[in-house]
């Protein structure tokens, strides 16, 4: 693999240790000099048409991600009826979905296309932190409503968690997710290599050892990826099958709408975590086969330049994708936002409406009138012109 992909912008980011795995062995190469003719220097990392084609996927999911997470967040914030601990929790998820599209997609792009980092060492310290933040809490969330859903249904009699303890346990979630994801603040700097007569500031991870860097990667793997949904596949079977037998064991007409309103937040959310799953897969999988596969420099060089910019884009059409499945499973969430659809449609009407009056009506004053009215003459059947038309 050349020395550029090391300022490839992951989310969170588990690049190689240090620049020296990027190039190639100078035994391999013979003379120092060829060794540095064998580095390929460009500005961008893949050719125009594949760069334009990566633009137009993230410009897509950017924009679903902001513009359906911007919406959940305000419809949530703004009705009260949805201030309960379930969409407490949705919103949180949504503001995390949208976290993603602010500090991972745009850094992530940039980071894709070009060889050199262009975000200063700032960025490359603080930009990876709050990705990892992001993505790490939108799991733990998700896990926090399989666990609420679980102990609401399968456990009925137990107190379940109160709107106050909802959001305590939502910050808990971001402190935890800001601690797993302290070390990426600590190794990943800005360093400036200078190769022949060309200085190139790149951004990456430097750890002390390869084992703590493989280990690091094993261990986000585990409490990012393959813990939660292993658990939210337990959480949301055992729940699902509780109400199953409920549904079962009643008549027809027993089945309260309160019944039909768990199961439909079981089937929303069940969705998101496989959503999730799905779409995350790619990009564990890459993670995992750059630290332990052994690849080749080509290879590490495919894995970067192509195959890491389509899973990524994948990942983040997680958090693109969740507001559509909320609206669609979520009958509050819809219902308010037909109502304020048919409020913006409704107000529309009545504006175009006086619009249209305010132009006829110069039309109905402007007639020439030969006397005007005395009412209290109609009233008494006489009609009497006013004085001054005498």
């Amino acid at each position: 693999m050349n020395f550029s992909d090391q300022s490839v912008h992951e989310c969170p980011m588990m690049d190689p240790m240090g620049l020296e795995e990027y190039l190639p062995d100078r035994n391999e190469t013979g003379s120092n000099d060829s060794w540095f003719d064998n580095i390929p220097i460009a500005k961008y990392k893949q050719p125009m048409y594949i760069i334009i084609i990566f633009v137009v996927l993230y410009v897509i999911v950017f924009l679903l991600c902001i513009v359906g997470n911007l919406v959940v967040c305000c419809i949530i914030a703004r009705t009260a009826t949805l201030r309960d601990v379930t969409h407490s929790f949705i919103l949180n998820l949504a503001v995390s979905d949208l976290l993603v599209g602010v500090f991972c997609i745009p850094f992530t792009l940039v980071g894709h296309i070009f060889t050199e980092n262009y975000l200063g060492d700032v960025m490359c310290k603080v930009s990876p932190m709050l990705q990892g933040m992001s993505v790490a809490t939108s799991v733990f969330t998700l896990t926090a409503i399989a666990f609420d859903r679980y102990c609401v249904i399968v456990h009925p009699t137990r107190d379940r968690l109160t709107v106050r303890q909802a959001v305590y346990l939502i910050i808990a979630i971001w402190v935890v997710a800001a601690i797993i994801m302290a070390p990426q603040a600590i190794v990943r700097r800005d360093e400036s290599f200078q190769f022949g007569e060309l200085n190139l500031s790149v951004c990456g991870e430097f750890w002390p050892s390869p084992l703590l860097r493989k280990a690091y990667s094993a261990f986000l793997f585990v409490i990012c990826y393959a813990a939660p949904v292993l658990i939210n596949t337990f959480l949301y079977g055992r729940t699902g099958y509780k109400l199953w037998m409920t549904k079962s064991a009643a008549a027809p007409k027993a089945c309260s709408n309160q019944t039909e309103q768990r199961s439909r937040i079981i089937k929303m959310m069940v969705i998101i975590v496989a959503v999730f799953a799905i779409t995350w897969m790619p990009l564990y999988s890459c993670w995992l086969l750059e630290d332990f596969g052994q690849l080749t420099h080509d290879q590490s060089a495919m894995l970067h330049s192509y195959i890491y910019p389509i899973a990524h884009v994948m990942a983040f059409a997680n958090s693109a994708v969740d507001p559509f499945i909320y609206g669609l499973y979520s009958s509050n969430l819809r219902s308010r936002v037909a109502e304020i659809c048919s409020r913006k449609k409704t107000k529309g009407n009545v504006l175009a409406r006086d619009n249209n009056n305010d132009k006829k009506t110069p039309n109905i004053v402007c007639k020439p009138q030969s006397f005007t009215m005395n009412f209290q003459a109609v009233a008494d059947n006489r009609i009497i012109p006013n004085e001054s038309q005498e």
